[in-house]
């Protein structure tokens, strides 16, 4: 099995890293920080990267279809924030 999943080196991404690591698997791995030192069984490959710069995430997608062909699961669990509001001040009219 080819198994790709973003957001890899920490969290949920590494959890589903270590269920779905076994010696007959290959882990495409992208994360913003190396996933190199996870220690897993099987074959993986690191693709350190943001997701969010598309010409690096293509480079990434490229390198895994010629060394393993199509991924059978692709997990897009890395997240993106652009930006959140911790409070809200609202002016009510009386």
């Amino acid at each position: 099995m080819r198994v790709v999943i973003s957001g890899a080196s920490s969290g949920i991404g590494e959890a589903l890293a270590r269920q779905y690591a076994s010696p007959d698997t290959v882990l495409g791995l992208i994360s913003r920080r190396r996933s190199d030192g996870l220690n897993l069984p099987g074959q993986s490959v690191s693709y350190p990267l943001d997701v969010t710069d598309a010409g690096a995430l293509a480079a990434a997608a490229r390198d895994f279809l010629d060394r393993f062909c199509a991924p059978d699961l692709v997990i897009a669990n890395a997240g993106i924030s652009i930006g959140t509001v911790a409070f809200f001040n609202i002016s009510i009219p009386t």
